[in-house]
This record gives structure tokens, C-alpha cells and sequence, in this order.
């Protein structure tokens, strides 16, 4: 199972280096694209997998508008709640949350380390810049930064982050999933800033944390369907003072390597419980020619004594590889793979200038907006250069028609005005069928769980 982030990205780059931050807006452009549009996660990206000892983090992306909220946040204040931190605000509201003050300089500019907590099995860190930097157009710093020295090994150990304006300084914010299954009950993580404010340098801690008390619960159900390509068991429940965990094992078949589980959570009235991170993958084996994935899935609020169970609903994401089709091969239909999902590409119209072609969209279990549809014809059915198929370029310019809300059928219309010399045996049509199949996952069994 691979997230699929920027990790890849940054590993080909030697940072610091002229043009990362080019060179990381390409990338977030490409992971955004792709991304399960129904995916409850609790910060950026996304694509639906995740590698084996997956670190979530939240890189604290703030809107603007927030700026001069931030300006008035005292540095131990009201920094949770500015942020959007749920389990941070809950566990200050206790006063659960530890304070720190380690510091770093380097070129000038000072890095203060101010407080953490670690809660069950979700781990936040504030701290504090000082020093002339460079500010983005909403007053905003953006930093650069590795965790546990950014082990490839662990998804998302290179982060984005931004900090906001706060009493002669800047404030940030990181959150994570602690990466493993066992939870030790103190340890520590080291934590180094590359980039802050436009300057490059090296901010180096090692953060202690102490987990706070928090029980498990033991669970020994799942789905297990016989003859179903993806299982899906349920191990524990970790019952923070501020989260829960849902820890649990899924078997895919080999070519569902990249399969992702979501998960929907309802209480004892029948609500949905909301999952902030999902398909956290914190161990990865094979065996009999199937994937074995230990996961975890996080609520971030504590819910002891607020339902007596919880019914836990596994869906599965599929992945599926983009698919090509040459221009002289329409009518068409293009099937996913592993899922009831369906293109039917019409045949297409060649003018001077441009490149039209209808198509309809059909499967089962398509219970989406007709807005997921529209975007997923707008952005997911394109023309590529069939040399640089497999690189992510932008679109070649076009419009989308509705032909039939009903029936899902499109018209595109391709710009190849400023394409010289263009011939149709050049380019392809691009179909993400991962974009479709990942966001219309396959539905197993109901669990119920009982917290009592």
C-alpha cells in the first residue's frame, strides 16, 4: 500500500535547493487531482493509499482570512483553536497539554519548541519563529521540515507547513499519527526545520512526549465474506482522553496493493461519528499471495460514555491504473478492472482547431453528486501526448457540454489551435479511472462494536 504524497517528489530533490517550492506546488497539483473527492482526512492530500508505518501530519494549511485572528493568538493561547486542532483544544481545556521550550538558531532566525501532547495514539506540537523572514502575500511564513529523520520509509516525513502571525513572532503547528502499532507510554521524535521563511538552514529537536492514560478496547469481529476479495478485522479501540483509534487488519489481493480502507462510524442513535484520518497503514506483510495491512483510522474526539457501541462500515477504495485510448480506436468503452465502472467514448470529430468527442459515464453504486460526475468529466477524461503519458502535465485546453444530467453523458471539445504540426496518431485520450474507482468504493459488511 503507498500514500500517495510527496515523499517520491522530495526524494529526487536535494534540499535546501533553488526551486523546491515550484517544484512542490507541481506535485501537490498532481496528488489534488487525483484525490478521493469524499476522503475525510484531516489535512492536505491524499491519494487514498498509504505506505506501510504511515505518518499522517497535518501541515496546518490556514486560510487567509484567518490572519488576523492569528495576529491576536497569545504564543500558549488559543493556538488549538486557531489551527483546528479538536484533540489539542479538548486536552487544553484539561490541561493535559505539556510545555515545552526547547530552542534553535540558525542564520538569525530562532525556533522555539512551546508545548506538545501525545493521546492515545495522536501526537501535536505548537512552537514559535523569531526573526527577519520572508512572509507569503497573507502575511503567512512557510516552513519546510523532516520527522524522524525523514525516513522514506514513513509517509509524509517531509512536510509543508505555515505558520501565522502571532505577538513578534509566527506560530505553527504539526499533527501526526503516532506511526506504529505498539504505543510506548513515553519517547520522543526528532524534529528538523530545512526551510524557514525563503532562508534554508537547519532547526534541529528531538520532542519528548508522554502518552497520556487511555484505555483499549479488545474487538475480535470483522467481515470476513467468504470469497470476498478484501477482508476487513477489527482489533481494538484505543479511548483517548481527546481521540479514539479504530485499529484493524484488511487481506487485499496482490493487485490491490494500493487499495485504501475508509471507514464510516455510527453511534448507539444511529449518527455518524466522524473519521478526521483515515487508512493509516502501520504495517505492510504478504502472505499466501495476499497483502496484509494493520491500519488505524482516528476519530479526534474522545466518544467513552457517549455511545454504548459503535457500528463501523468498511469500504474499500480500488485502485485502478489510468487507461489510454488512440484516437482511431473510438467508439470505445473503457472498463475498470476490478469494479463495475464504465466509460463509453463515442467517435470523435477532428476540425482545424479542435478535437470533440461524447462520452457516458456507467457503473453500479454510483449514489454520488451529479457535481463529483461533472468534475471528474472536466478533469479525468483528457488529451495527452502519447510520449508523455505517464507524466503529469497540464491539460491540454478544453470545455465540457452536459449532453444528459440523467444518463451522465458529456461533450468535450479540445483546443488544438496552438498545437503545431499536431497528428492524431501523437495522442491519446487519458482516462483516470483511479479518480472514478476510488472515489465509489466497494461496501462490505456492517460491524458492531460493542465499548461497554
Amino acid at each position: 500500500m503507498e500514500k500517495k504524497s510527496l515523499r517520491e517528489l522530495y526524494e529526487k530533490i536535494e534540499v535546501p535547493k533553488d526551486g523546491v517550492l515550484d517544484a512542490i506546488k507541481s506535485g501537490k497539483e498532481r496528488a489534488s487531482h487525483n484525490a478521493p473527492k469524499n476522503k475525510k482526512i484531516a489535512s492536505k492530500i491524499v491519494w487514498s493509499t498509504v505506505a506501510a508505518a504511515t505518518l499522517f501530519i497535518s501541515s496546518s494549511f490556514i486560510s487567509p482570512s484567518l490572519s488576523h485572528v492569528m495576529a491576536e493568538v497569545p504564543l500558549l493561547g488559543n493556538v488549538y483553536t486557531a489551527f483546528n486542532d479538536a484533540v489539542g483544544r479538548s486536552l487544553q481545556s484539561q490541561n493535559l497539554i505539556t510545555e515545552l521550550n526547547q530552542s534553535s538558531n540558525y542564520k538569525g532566525v530562532d525556533v522555539s519548541i512551546t508545548n506538545a501532547y501525545y493521546d492515545g495514539v495522536v501526537v501535536g506540537v505548537t512552537f514559535f519563529v523569531e526573526g527577519k523572514v520572508s512572509t507569503e502575500e497573507d502575511g503567512s511564513v512557510q516552513g519546510f521540515y523532516e520527522i524522524f529523520g525523514g525516513m522514506s520509509s514513513i509517509a509524509d516525513s517531509k512536510e509543508l507547513v505555515y505558520m501565522e502571525p502571532s505577538e513578534n513572532g509566527y506560530i505553527g503547528h504539526i499533527q501526526l499519527n503516532y506511526p506504529k502499532t505498539e504505543l510506548p507510554s513515553e519517547t520522543s521524535f526528532s524534529l528538523e526545520f530545512k526551510r524557514i521563511g525563503g532562508k534554508e538552514g537547519s532547526w534541529q529537536f528531538d520532542v519528548p512526549i508522554n502518552q497520556l492514560p487511555y484505555e483499549t478496547v479488545n474487538v475480535d469481529k470483522g467481515t470476513n465474506e467468504k470469497d470476498a476479495e478484501v477482508n476487513v478485522h477489527f482489533n481494538s479501540i484505543i479511548e483517548g482522553k481527546a481521540s479514539t483509534a479504530i485499529n484493524y487488519t484488511a487481506a487485499f489481493p496482490i493487485e490491490g496493493k494500493h487499495d485504501q480502507v475508509q471507514l464510516e462510524v455510527y453511534d448507539d442513535q444511529g449518527k455518524e461519528i466522524n473519521i478526521s484520518t483515515d487508512g493509516i497503514d502501520l504495517e505492510t506483510a504478504k502472505e499466501n499471495n495476499r497483502i496484509i495491512v494493520k491500519g488505524r483510522s482516528i476519530i479526534s474526539k474522545s466518544i467513552k460514555g457517549e455511545t454504548s457501541y459503535i457500528e463501523v462500515l468498511p469500504k474499500v477504495a480500488l485502485s485502478e491504473p489510468d487507461q489510454f485510448v488512440k484516437l482511431d480506436e473510438t467508439p470505445v468503452e473503457i472498463n475498470a478492472e476490478r469494479q463495475d465502472l464504465a466509460v463509453e467514448i463515442d467517435d470523435i470529430t477532428v476540425k482545424d482547431k479542435s478535437i470533440t468527442f461524447d462520452f457516458q459515464i456507467n457503473g453500479n453504486n454510483m449514489n454520488r453528486r451529479f457535481s463529483f460526475f461533472s468534475d471528474f468529466a472536466r478533469n479525468d477524461v483528457t488529451l495527452v501526448k502519447e510520449s508523455e503519458k505517464d507524466i503529469y502535465e497540464k491539460p491540454i485546453k478544453h470545455s465540457v457540454e452536459v449532453i444528459n444530467k440523467d444518463n451522465l453523458t458529456f461533450t468535450s471539445t479540445f483546443d488544438i489551435s496552438e498545437i503545431s504540426n499536431f497528428n492524431l496518431k501523437d495522442y491519446v485520450i487519458k482516462v483516470n479511472m483511479g479518480s472514478l474507482s476510488s472515489n465509489i468504493p466497494v461496501e462490505l459488511t456492517k460491524v458492531k462494536v460493542d465499548l461497554n
